[in-house]
């Protein structure tokens, strides 16, 4: 791998093991909060009053809406962008230098705050409705989580499957001529052991003592793959990318702080090379996949 500006090699390698790594203030604290106000002005009209928690009434209010104020330009820094190439490599971004949309934005007030938290059953999936998988698609790069709230555990944070671009490395490269989207969520959640008692199909098993145990334990499938469900946490200004076969879900929120995040891509310039003629031309992107397969 080239050598990197933002990731230290531990946070590459963490990266590549489990399929996510944070960025700590990838924008300034200061820039999140303001780009949150501009956010709260769209929330309130909707009805969403900030001063009136009255009018909270709606546990997760999703904004299908892409911004662009001073605010959040001041967001696209030099940090986050040379962190992204960190991961997929230098100058295989379609993006880098680009202006960007914001968006789309499920505010989460108090999703599932009338229960105890417990790992999600339902919303299981991969990122990208828009074009058909392959083991080396371009369309998606990263998935960017990009924060604007403090998010404390139990505070909405996206929970992830640890391991699982792996096991979805190994799906695609068994579809050469791809899959949708739908298709593939639902083979691997019904076709993996683990991933069928993840979402509800199969009962736990019996020394199980509940889901959260069970679940944020880790646990190896029979390829040797350790998978874990983890629940990320984060200050604004942090930048959670997570690979494009990252497994993850929308999560409660229970402490009544509202969790201000939107979902960026980063389509890269070319296909993913796996079979390069030099072993330091691979981005640690691809490395994680070729791990995944065994090359």
């Amino acid at each position: 791998m080239p050598a990197s500006k933002v990731l230290s090699e531990q946070d590459l390698e963490h990266f590549m093991e489990f399929g996510w790594v944070r960025v700590a203030q990838a924008y300034s604290r200061s820039d999140a909060l303001a780009a949150q106000m501009d956010l709260w002005a769209e929330v309130e009209k909707r009805g969403v009053m900030r001063e009136d928690r009255a009018t909270w009434t709606v546990p997760l209010l999703r904004m299908n809406e892409n911004y662009d104020t001073p605010a959040f330009r001041r967001c696209n820094t030099a940090r986050l962008a040379d962190a992204i190439e960190d991961v997929i490599g230098r100058d295989r971004w379609l993006g880098r230098g680009k202006t960007v949309q914001w968006g789309w934005w499920p505010v989460n007030f108090a999703n599932g705050a009338d229960q105890e938290w417990d790992v999600p059953v339902q919303g299981w999936h991969w990122d990208g409705i828009h074009f058909r998988h392959h083991v080396d698609s371009p369309d998606q790069g990263l998935l960017c989580l990009c924060i604007f709230s403090d998010v404390a555990p139990q505070g909405g944070g996206t929970v992830v499957v640890e391991g699982s671009h792996k096991v979805v490395a190994r799906y695609l490269a068994g579809k050469p001529d791809g899959v949708d989207l739908g298709d593939g969520i639902r083979e691997v959640m019904e076709g993996h052991p683990w991933f069928r008692a993840l979402g509800g199909r199969d009962p736990l098993p019996e020394e199980a003592v509940d889901r959260k145990s069970f679940f944020m334990n880790p646990f190896t499938d029979a390829d040797g793959i350790t998978l874990r469900v983890i629940e990320t946490t984060a200050e604004a200004g942090d930048v959670i990318l997570c690979h494009p076969f990252l497994f993850h879900a929308t999560a409660q929120n229970l402490t009544g702080v509202p969790r201000f995040m939107c979902n960026r891509t980063t389509p890269l310039s070319e296909r993913l090379q796996l079979k390069r003629a030099s072993e330091a031309d691979y981005s640690a992107l691809e490395l994680s996949i070729r791990r995944a397969l065994d090359l």
